[in-house]
């Protein structure tokens, strides 16, 4: 076949014939043979000094939060996939950062003549790589090193500091409230045993032995108020403390539930049942009917107030950040709290008042000891109560949970992943074999010296008269005639004579 190429500069035409580029393949055979096999050799002696790479690979299990706004999520088109992609990039970043990455860099890497270690953002460029196992909730993770057991070394020491960091930013808000709390158990321990060492020395002194039934009655109602009384300053402070952190995570980026009319409506009920609560156990036991009826009240009302916040905060939040959504709830959760407490510290005030003014029936002697008595109760009290609180701080600290789980730990490689020695040698004679054969058809096309007679012909436009044979493939074609027919080309004759 021919393949014509017009030139539009000098109207040219000039026609490359395919049998000419395969006769030009097969008298240059042997050098294109030998730059191929020198570009195997290359490639055998990169193959034997190049340091071989391992890849361990981990599989995590991304958990999308359920609750908080799952069934808007739900309701939306891909709206699951978006949220499960945007959280698992935040994981990738969170396992990639540098509080994860340089302790293990420092652990499993060697330092250069200088002390100094391999760059962050070299190692991590070079060395991990997270990614989408298929169209599922799980990241794959691998880490590649000189060595398979440095590589899945490296590949659990990162999982590890991974779910590490995860635990402590979840711990955050935890930490800020058992740090309060355990403050305020200390100084309440303090204050305990001043006010017993104050009550002891004033029986001493009066010969008080035991109360009456006055002053018993009298010391029991005012220890209730101020029982009630402590727990709600101690909700109050603990609310409080619990806004400011979490208010200092959104960086004051959200709304109040001020702003919101059905909370609002929710936390003055509840206010209100409170209040009745407080009154009941003014005048009976925790275990009366009436006491009873309004805490289950209380306990339903508090479902609802609940289930309203976590509404709010899926609206108030985008859609595919399930983090942001929590805070929220959270901050409107702990201001909810705070509003309550503070309803109730007016109404233990008033009942305080009222308890108050029955005292001054008492004698000055007996007042003194309801007082003491008092003080010994409420101190008492808040420790039992703060303690109490401090333990369940540290259970609510330590059982942090985070939505990863790992699904398959580090593999240890049996072989290199790279590289690949049959690949790299095909490449390379590929390589030398087109390089070669380019070059060469290139060099023998652009050749425009005469060749034989159609050159003649062609280029400097004179007739032929005749032409001088090549010696050398005269004597090719004489030793072929002297040879004579081959055995088959006998064996054809002869049949088709017959």
């Amino acid at each position: 076949g021919e393949i014509s190429v017009s030139n539009n500069f000098n109207e040219e035409e000039i026609t490359i014939d395919l049998r000419e580029i395969g006769a030009i393949l097969k008298r240059n055979a042997a050098n294109i043979a030998r730059v191929t096999g020198v570009c195997i050799v290359a490639a055998g002696v990169y193959l034997a000094v190049a340091t071989p790479v391992y890849e361990s690979q981990a599989l995590l299990r991304v958990k999308q939060p359920k609750g908080i706004g799952s069934s808007l999520l739900e309701a939306m088109p891909m709206g699951n996939a978006m949220a499960n992609t945007q959280l698992m990039n935040t994981y990738a970043e969170i396992l990639k950062s540098r509080s994860v990455i340089v302790p293990v860099i420092e652990k499993t890497e060697e330092p250069n003549d200088e002390g100094k270690f391999i760059d962050y953002e070299a190692y991590i460029k070079a060395k991990v790589t997270t990614a989408p196992f298929k169209d599922t909730e799980i990241m794959q993770l691998t880490v590649r090193s000189k060595t398979a057991e440095g590589a899945q070394k490296a590949n659990n020491l990162i999982v590890e500091g991974f779910l590490n960091r995860l635990t402590e930013l979840s711990r955050d808000q935890q930490k800020a409230t058992r740090g309060f709390i355990e403050e305020r158990a200390v100084a309440a321990k303090k204050e305990l045993k001043d006010a017993e060492d104050k009550l002891t020395e004033y029986k001493k002194a009066n010969d008080i032995i035991a109360p009456d039934d006055a002053v018993k009655l009298a010391t029991e109602k005012m220890g209730m108020v101020d029982k009630l009384n402590a727990e709600n300053r101690v909700a109050l402070a603990t609310a409080n403390a619990r806004l400011a952190s979490t208010n200092a995570q959104l960086n004051g980026e959200a709304a109040s539930i001020a702003d919101n009319k059905s909370i609002q409506l929710y936390n003055q009920q509840l206010a209100q049942l409170e209040g009745e609560r407080i009154s009941y156990l003014d005048k009976y036991t925790a275990q009366h009917p009436k006491v009873q009826q309004v805490e289950q009240e209380i306990a339903n009302l508090k479902q609802k107030i609940n289930s309203e916040i976590n509404k709010v905060a899926s609206l108030q939040a985008p859609s595919d950040n399930p983090v942001h959504q929590q805070l929220l709830a959270a901050k409107f959760q702990s201001e909810a709290e705070a509003s309550v407490a503070q309803s109730n510290l007016a109404k233990l005030a008033q009942i305080d008042s009222d308890n108050k003014t029955d005292l001054r029936n008492l004698s000055d002697k007996e007042q003194e000891f309801v007082n003491l008595m008092r003080d010994v109760t409420v101190a008492n009290e808040i420790y039992v109560m703060l303690a109490k609180r401090v333990e369940e701080a540290k259970v609510a600290e330590a059982s942090v949970a985070t939505e990863v789980q790992v699904v398959d730990s580090g593999t240890l490689p049996e072989k290199p992943a790279k590289p690949k020695k049959a690949l790299t040698l095909l490449l390379a004679a590929l390589l030398g074999a087109l390089a070669s054969s380019g070059f060469v058809v290139v060099r023998e096309l652009l050749n425009r010296t005469i060749k034989n007679s159609d050159d003649v012909a062609s280029y400097l436009e004179l007739p032929v008269l005749g032409s001088v044979p090549d010696m050398h493939e005269l004597h090719k074609e004489m030793e072929k005639n002297d040879k004579g027919p081959g055995l088959l080309a006998k064996i054809w004759r002869k049949v088709w004579k017959a």
